[in-house]
């Protein structure tokens, strides 16, 4: 087939949103008010060639998939090694069979590049959730003058090289614990403040996306999530990542009642260290702009505030 420009910028968008996307968000994105009989024909064609993978039928029936979902099949991931100019070593050429598909793979990710062959699809919901906050993030952004996005780091950049931090834990007789975890947020986003870079300024705020399903009981998040995620925005090893230890965690749960629940045992957890935790609910997400609106709460204030 003869590639046009869109369907190399679709491959592009699937590969730095985490891999896998549901159809509407290419629908937004690449035919917005458009007929849906063209998307479906361009994509079966994508498809058909190898650049892009959807569900199978039997896929359909066995797996929890939410909606319509694509992910980059051989012949994508080999247009993105010539696109980012990456290097490789082999024969990779068309098609190509399991074993050269592992190898690909391999080299891939030798260099940092992170190819997903099947969705996730324990977590597949939680992870387009994921995929609907970063647009929101960046429809957010481009209402705000002055303000960028710096960086955008998927959860498969953290778990390919994960930060295992060292904390204590105050156990309920009061005696104290050293921990080891792993710390790996669901994405961690940078935003540019060019007002601030102009003027020789810090400029650049960090803040840990952690998508709350209400799958975990509270006291449990305040232990997992909580006291490890502020240890880990103090630790040495989060300094020798980012070069700095400031950041502040989002937490984006189901509704204001589990949002009040979360809040309540961040501070027991942590005390006055919650004020690096913010709360919103998914609902504020999708209906204002998730930067400058007050939809964040943060514990132990009674009103919510703006994230800039």
């Amino acid at each position: 087939m003869r590639l046009q420009e869109r369907d190399i910028q679709i491959i592009i968008f699937i590969y730095i949103l985490g891999g896998v996307v549901a159809a509407r968000h290419i629908i937004d994105k690449f035919w917005p008010g458009k007929s849906l009989r063209a998307f479906q024909k361009r994509m079966s064609k994508l498809v058909e060639h190898g650049y892009l993978i959807r569900p199978t039928k039997r896929e359909w029936r066995t797996k929890p998939i939410p909606e319509a979902i694509y992910w980059i099949g051989p012949s994508g991931m080999l247009l993105l090694v010539s696109h980012y100019r990456i290097e490789i070593e082999g024969d990779f050429t068309i098609p190509l069979n399991e074993n050269k598909q592992r190898k690909l793979e391999q080299q891939l990710r030798h260099n940092r590049i992170a190819w997903i062959r099947e969705p996730k699809w324990m977590q597949l919901i939680h992870d387009l959730a994921v995929v609907d906050v970063r647009l929101r993030v960046e429809a957010s952004l481009a209402e705000v003058d002055s303000f960028s996005l710096d960086e955008w780091r998927n959860e498969h950049d953290f778990r390919s090289d994960i930060d295992v931090i060292e904390f204590e834990v105050t156990n309920r007789d009061g005696t104290t614990t050293t921990v080891k975890k792993g710390v790996c947020p669901d994405s961690l986003f940078i935003i540019l403040d060019q007002e601030r870079q102009r003027a020789n300024q810090p400029a650049r705020m960090r803040f840990l996306l952690e998508l709350d399903g209400a799958t975990h009981s509270n006291p449990r998040f305040g232990r997992d999530k909580v006291i490890a995620g502020a240890a880990y925005i103090k630790s040495s090893e989060y300094k020798a990542r980012f070069g700095v230890n400031s950041g502040r965690w989002l937490v984006v749960t189901t509704g204001r009642r589990r949002l009040e629940n979360l809040m309540r045992q961040t501070y027991q957890a942590i005390g006055n260290r919650s004020e690096l935790f913010y709360f919103t609910t998914f609902e504020h997400i999708h209906n204002s702009n998730v930067l400058v609106d007050p939809i964040w709460w943060q514990p132990g204030q009674g009103e919510p505030k703006a994230l800039l």
